[in-house]
């Protein structure tokens, strides 16, 4: 793929609802962003919100007393809603229900909504609508999504609008998704702990559609095998023509201290440096303390916060010099 038509990952919004018809509300809201990240919370009724259809309970899998031990009231909800997408558009599946349960939701707020919800039809052509259940199916299987749930929805979504567009060239693959879910694995194993400390969970499906949605916009892995087995990994993705980003770094704890994190680096570094890369960042989370380390030894310069992440910078000329005298 030419970097000169790196496609902007829309954002796409999800809504489950406590069922069908005009007495039905949010329950859960869930947006797949465009640098890859989810956002998920469930909805606290309102003391009037008392509409509950089993049937829906059924899909969904959320209880009422699930909603009123850990839902987020309207209010606050509203509030981290507009401050992420303040200006934006997001896209929808379901664009009719999920705009009137958003309002609903606005509404119970007190609040104004600061952004827009469109209908995700809006960004295909017949033939790609065409393609679209065909298409949806085969990411669901390769990635092995099965929970029903707003955030999984709205990333499931993303997924196939980039791989219905752009095709093979930026879909992630048979051969991608068995290395996404070696990498999920490997990340299971050695990094589990800071992404619960960080989140308060860290399942490997949400670690498979976090890896899968920076290969789908474009990201490539520098990987090593050793007798089969995933040894480590470097996941990088294009922001633009000259800036891209290091979403993920692993290495198997049998393989540390054998210079394989290097060759790992030098192999990124090249092609960086192929694709005409000016500056590297990344976003690191503040309990991540060993890549925070990895970070100041390689000579990244922190330059602020991004999402309660923080955030590092290099140019790739002085990356490929350290990483010549180290």
């Amino acid at each position: 793929m030419s970097l000169d038509v790196i496609p902007t990952v829309p954002i796409v919004l999800d809504v489950e609802a406590s069922g069908f018809g005009p007495r039905s509300y949010p329950i859960e809201i869930g947006l797949a962003l465009a640098d890859e990240t989810v956002f998920c919370r469930l909805v606290r009724p309102e003391p009037d919100w008392t509409h509950w259809d089993p049937a829906a309970e059924l899909v969904h899998r959320i209880t009422r007393d699930t909603l009123e031990r850990r839902g987020v009231p309207a209010c606050e909800l509203a509030d981290a809603l507009n401050k992420r997408l303040a200006g934006l558009v997001v896209y929808s599946d379901g664009w009719a229900n999920d705009y009137s349960w958003l309002a609903l939701l606005f509404d119970a707020a007190e609040r104004m909504q600061s952004f827009r919800v469109e209908s995700l039809r809006t960004l295909l052509t017949e033939s790609e609508a065409a393609r679209w259940h065909e298409t949806r199916n085969q990411v669901a299987s390769e990635l092995h999504f099965t929970r029903h749930r707003a955030s999984a929805d709205a990333r499931l979504l993303q997924l196939t609008l980039l791989r219905v567009k752009y095709g093979e060239e930026l879909g992630i693959g048979p051969r991608a998704a068995q290395l996404v879910d070696e990498m999920s694995a490997l990340d299971m194993l050695n990094q589990a702990e800071y992404y619960r400390a960080a989140f308060g969970h860290c399942e490997r499906p949400w670690l498979r559609e976090r890896h899968a949605s920076a290969i789908a916009a474009g990201g490539r892995v520098i990987s090593e095998h050793f007798e089969h087995m995933l040894a480590g990994y470097v996941l990088l993705r294009p922001i633009s023509t000259s800036e891209w980003q290091l979403v993920a770094v692993n290495l198997h704890s049998w393989y540390r201290g054998t210079g394989l994190y290097r060759r790992l680096l030098v192999r990124s570094v090249a092609h960086l440096v192929s694709h005409s890369a000016e500056t590297l960042s990344s976003l690191v989370l503040p309990t991540f303390e060993p890549l925070i380390r990895l970070h100041e030894r390689l000579g990244f310069r922190h330059v602020g916060s991004t999402h309660a992440m923080l955030r590092y910078e290099i140019a790739v000329a002085d990356l490929a010099r350290r990483l010549r005298l180290a």
